[in-house]
């Protein structure tokens, strides 16, 4: 008779190497970053060994700081109101159609994802530059007497993290409104709810579970979306992510990390506040 080798033993044996190279790769050099962030900045070295808190004080003391973090979360909660209200439609749409005409339309929105965000970027710039496509259409035909500057602003960086982050939002409520079983909408008509109640009262509930994933993965790719903002944002739209570029390439590594930890904390605020807000437990019974 074989000896039957306890669950716990097995559960070790598969979860601690993921575990180990976890802690050695993300948890040790986090928690060395973090303690940077309290050292002070020096003009010889990647800091000086004095502990101290003007790297997080001045951030939440300073006007400045303070203007940017504001910046930072306006275009954050822009982009997911856009990618929330833009994305849903078609992933309702796509949900509806069968599993072939379903993974043709996925696969078509993810064409755009294989061209480097660079690219990208540099294509928004071709459009919205000076003697860009917008600009030049613009005084031909003359509704502007003379080229204008459409880069640089919160429209540029939000129109440019729009079109790049929107298939993300696109394919996980499609993934979630495909798994829903039309016989609760079918359900709810028949006891006499209208399309818009039924949407309402069943499909939209069930479906939160995507809507929270789309938006936290929304939240964090455009928290950390520096090439996108760097290029469209130029040096008069800044965010967060671009004063942490900043201060790392001029060597002030203390003040980086402090950044990094309050953009991190940012993301994890934004994240707490979309699962409370929407509670995807709520389908599983569990909230």
């Amino acid at each position: 008779m074989r000896k039957l080798v306890p669950t716990s033993s097995i559960f070790f044996v598969v979860a601690a190497p993921p575990l180990i190279i976890l802690a050695i790769f993300f948890v040790v050099p986090l928690c060395y970053l973090l303690f940077v962030s309290f050292m002070t900045n020096s003009s010889t070295a990647l800091f000086d060994l004095k502990p101290t808190l003007d790297n997080y004080a001045s951030l939440f003391s300073d006007s400045f700081y303070l203007l940017i973090i504001q910046r930072t979360l306006l275009s954050t909660a822009t982009v997911l109101i856009l990618c929330l209200a833009l994305g849903y439609p078609v992933a309702f749409y796509a949900a509806r159609l069968t599993p072939r005409g379903r993974m043709i339309m996925l696969m078509a929105m993810m064409v755009p994802l294989m061209v480097s965000n660079v690219v990208r970027a540099y294509g928004w710039m071709a459009i919205l530059g000076r003697r860009g496509v917008v600009s030049s259409t613009l005084t031909m035909i003359g509704i502007a007497d003379r080229p204008g500057q459409y880069l640089y602003s919160f429209q540029a960086v939000t129109l440019g993290l729009l079109t790049i982050l929107l298939p993300f939002m696109i394919v996980s409520l499609t993934n979630s409104l495909a798994t829903i079983d039309k016989s609760y909408t079918e359900a709810a008509q028949s006891l006499g709810a209208g399309p818009w109640r039924s949407f309402l009262r069943v499909t939209l509930p069930l479906s939160s579970p995507g809507i929270t994933s789309g938006l936290m993965l929304v939240t964090f790719l455009t928290l950390s979306a520096y090439v996108t903002i760097a290029l469209l944002g130029g040096p008069r739209y800044k965010l967060l992510v671009s004063l942490v570029f900043d201060n790392v390439t001029t060597f002030r590594w203390p003040r980086a990390a402090a950044l990094s930890f309050v953009l991190l904390l940012i993301a994890l605020i934004i994240a707490v506040a979309i699962q409370i807000a929407i509670r995807p437990q709520r389908v599983q019974g569990k909230g």
